[in-house]
C-alpha cells in the first residue's frame, strides 16, 4: 500500500511514462480490457498498490492503440498487437500485482530496441540523465529501496551498469517473447526465484 499523496505526486510527474502492474480482467479474449484504464478511477486504488518491487522496461512505448492520452497508460495498451496482457497474466495472484512499472529511458518512443541501444551508445549523457531521474522517481515511490526487476536484457544491462552497487536487481524475460502467456508466467516466476508466491 502507498499513500494517496505519493500516488498523486507520481501521477503528476511520471503518469505519462509509467504505471502499475494492475489491470482490469479479460472477458472475451486474453487481450481484452488490457487498455481499460477504469481500474485507476477507483477511490481506493492506492491501497491496492505497493512499492516493494519496481519493474523496469527499456523505453516508453508509442503503441497505445486508440487510447487517448491519460495517466498510467504505459503498459496498458489496447493496440491489437500488444503483449501487455502477458504481464497481466504473469503477475495476477502474485505479490507483484500492484507494483510500480516504468522505463529506464523516458521520452524516447522507439519500437526497435536495437535503434535505442545505438542511440544510447552514441549519447551516454542520455543514460546518465535518465538514471538521475530514475533515482528521483524511486525516492518519490519509497524511502526504502525496492527490488528492481528489469524486463529484458537491455534494461537489465543499464541497471546493472549504473545501479548494481545500490539495489538488488533481478531480470525477467521481455513480454514480447513469442511464447504463450502460460509459459511466460512460468518463466517470469522462475526467474524471480524466491521472490514469488507460487
Amino acid at each position: 500500500m502507498i499513500s494517496r499523496e505519493t500516488y498523486l505526486e507520481l501521477r503528476k510527474l511520471y503518469g505519462d511514462v509509467s504505471s502499475w502492474t494492475i489491470w482490469s480482467m479479460p472477458d472475451k479474449t486474453p487481450k481484452s480490457n488490457t487498455g481499460d484504464m477504469g481500474v485507476f478511477e477507483q477511490s481506493d486504488i492506492q491501497d491496492k498498490l505497493n512499492n516493494k518491487y519496481v519493474f523496469v522496461g527499456l523505453n516508453t512505448s508509442s503503441t497505445h492503440g486508440k487510447q487517448q492520452a491519460c495517466a498510467w497508460k504505459n503498459f496498458h495498451s489496447d493496440y491489437s498487437y500488444q503483449n501487455d496482457y502477458k504481464l497481466r497474466f504473469a503477475f495476477k495472484n502474485t505479490r507483484f500485482w500492484g507494483s510500480y512499472i516504468t522505463d529506464i529511458i523516458k521520452k524516447y518512443p522507439e519500437v526497435d530496441s536495437a535503434k535505442v541501444k545505438a542511440m544510447l551508445k552514441d549519447n551516454p549523457k542520455i543514460v546518465s540523465d535518465n538514471i538521475k531521474d530514475f533515482k528521483r522517481e524511486l525516492s518519490l515511490l519509497s524511502s526504502e529501496k525496492p527490488i528492481l526487476v528489469a524486463i529484458g536484457n537491455d534494461s537489465y544491462e543499464i541497471l546493472k551498469n549504473n545501479l548494481d552497487d545500490e539495489y538488488v536487481i533481478k531480470k525477467i524475460p521481455h513480454y514480447s517473447i513469442h511464447i504463450s502467456k502460460e509459459k511466460y508466467r512460468e518463466m517470469v516466476l522462475e526467474s524471480l526465484g524466491d521472490y514469488h508466491d507460487d
